[in-house]
């Protein structure tokens, strides 16, 4: 009997069913109150202080010295069915925990002379929790995968005379922490030959440090009298993270198999990891032809495909390092936006938008499982 946390792929991973209210993969794309209600469709407008995240460039705009901040309240669920023609998942339900998440965003602006301003801006870029119910069926995939992800940036905007054209660049400092958390079953095929049932044997713990990289974001803007150009791109970046992995035995009640399992239990011991973060590029096009309205398009890139692989490393016991192919695709999403000023201090905004999945149906599982959103 050999001691692994390498699992068989399940057939049932690909009939995951996601509800989420987020962007695609692990992206957060709510960074300031006006950009969400116009459905982030914001490149070529970027009129408030959150120009920090979505063009840069509009930073130039904010002639006032501005503090400004907020939150987007995210509460979704997921549920799991297992297939009725699969043995050992058929009959079976799995359901989220659910999560109230507040993506935080706080913005200051100060502007200097009569074409430069800067800004610093505190966001949440990325972020995940996927917490599963007990009994969960795909516990030995993952009961629990927490990203928690803060970016701190610097920026500054200069545009013309005119305030026609204007160009931003921000440096991005972006740290984040990772938990993943499941069960091992017996190793084989995980049945108790005692019970005939798939039989736990030990939880996995995987906790890491708050851990860092640099980036950058920059953006332009061209303003007309009845449309707005504005194009904006964020650095893609990896962030090595190092930690700690607890193994946990689970009692099973029977003397026998408890002895193999802790005689082959591993030590707990520091891990390492690579998180490869995307880059996201994005232009926006906005009218201005009907009073008092703007109409925004935007389209943006998020290079997903950097997302190859899930590879844990065990620093005393390689023999059980973990990898998991992921084998993402880059996404498109589209972007429709309206803001109205209906009187002169009431505005009112509507968003649309069509934002890909960037997972290839082998891949879905209970860490992450994803679908296109409308």
């Amino acid at each position: 009997m050999r001691f692994t946390t390498r699992f068989p792929a399940l057939a049932f991973l690909s009939l995951m069913i996601a509800g989420s209210a987020l962007a695609s993969g692990f992206g957060l794309y709510e960074q300031g109150a006006k950009a969400t209600a116009m459905g982030g469709a914001f490149a070529a407008t970027a009129d408030d202080p959150s120009a920090i995240f979505y063009n840069v460039a509009g930073l130039a705009q904010q002639r006032h010295f501005t503090v400004f901040g907020g939150g987007t309240t995210i509460n979704f669920g997921n549920e799991f069915r297992g297939d009725p023609n699969d043995e050992f998942t058929s009959g079976t339900t799995g359901f989220y925990r659910r999560h109230t998440f507040v993506p935080p965003n706080a913005y200051v602006t100060i502007p200097v002379g009569n074409s430069l301003t800067f800004g610093i801006g505190v966001m949440a870029p990325f972020g995940l929790r996927t917490s599963w119910q007990d009994p969960w069926v795909g516990r030995f995939v993952s009961r629990d995968a927490n990203v928690k992800v803060v970016s701190v940036e610097p920026a500054g905007a200069w545009q013309s005379a005119d305030g026609r054209i204007a160009v931003g660049l921000g440096a991005e400092y972006r740290r984040a922490h990772i938990v993943l958390n499941r069960n091992n079953a017996l190793p084989g095929s995980g049945v108790n030959p005692f019970t005939g049932r798939i039989t736990d044997v030990a939880n996995v713990w995987l906790n890491s440090k708050w851990d860092s990289a640099w980036g950058y974001n920059a953006g332009v803007l061209y303003k007309a009298d009845k449309f707005r150009v504005g194009a904006s791109y964020r650095a893609d970046m990896d962030i090595d993270f190092t930690g700690d992995a607890v193994f946990t035995q689970i009692p099973t009640g029977n003397a026998q198999i408890d002895a193999i399992v802790k005689a082959q239990l591993p030590p707990n011991q520091a891990i390492s990891t690579t998180i490869p973060f995307p880059a996201i590029a994005a232009i926006g096009f906005a009218l201005t032809t009907i009073p008092n309205t703007d109409v925004e398009f935007d389209y943006t890139r998020t290079t997903w495909s950097r997302f190859k692989s899930l590879d844990v490393n065990f620093s005393q016991t390689p023999a059980i390092n973990l990898t998991s192919p992921q084998n993402w695709h880059d996404t498109n999403t589209y972007r429709i936006g309206v803001n109205h000023a209906a009187t002169p201090d009431w505005d009112v905004r509507f968003g649309l938008l069509y934002d890909q999945n960037p997972q290839p149906t082998e891949a879905v599982s209970p860490l992450l499982p994803d679908a296109d959103r409308e």
